[in-house]
């Protein structure tokens, strides 16, 4: 268990690629539930007026959808063989920066200190995710780093439209 500890914060750190990684169903299965977990509670927080259904229900089309797309790109390039592996280094990956992340998201109390922390979070949570998923899309689709960063930057597009169609009306 300490192993994969390492490995992920060696992915989330831009040291390891995906390839360290077991091909595991059980262990890509874990850091999707627990992904899912940390998201909700994040969610949650950050749109309180949502119900717990319309969240959890959001979460896991969302995720589902985005590691799929991760799926298929990798099958229509011929690295069918990589996605396992691919798709928990970026579901491990995101979990670990979301639990990172989370404490400061559960200390801001104050309206003020909302703001000013959330867009702080939000910038530093983006930029740690692309960086991060560039470097499992550059090793797991053996690209140049600059198209790895553009795909990065079009899953994260991909992924804000999709949270976008998904999610209710947040209007009162």
């Amino acid at each position: 268990m300490l192993h994969l500890h390492r490995i992920f914060w060696s992915i989330c750190r831009l040291q390891t690629g995906p390839q360290e990684l077991p091909k595991s169903i059980i262990l890509l299965l874990a850091v999707i539930f627990f992904g899912m977990i940390a998201d909700t509670v994040a969610t949650s927080i950050l749109l309180p007026k949502l119900s717990n259904v319309d969240i959890v229900k959001t979460i896991i089309i969302y995720n589902l959808l985005l590691l799929a797309a991760i799926y298929l790109l990798l099958y229509l390039v011929g690295y069918k063989e990589r996605g396992l592996q691919t798709i928990t280094a970026i579901a491990g990956s995101g979990l670990y920066i979301s639990l990172i992340l989370l404490p400061a998201l559960l200390m801001m109390n104050s309206v003020e200190q909302q703001v000013k922390s959330y867009i702080l979070l939000i910038l530093i949570d983006n930029v740690w995710r692309i960086a991060v998923n560039a470097h499992i899309f550059r090793h797991a689709l053996s690209v140049s780093f600059l198209m790895a960063m553009i795909l990065s930057v079009s899953y994260m597009l991909f992924g804000i439209l999709l949270a976008d169609y998904l999610l209710p009306s947040q209007t009162p």
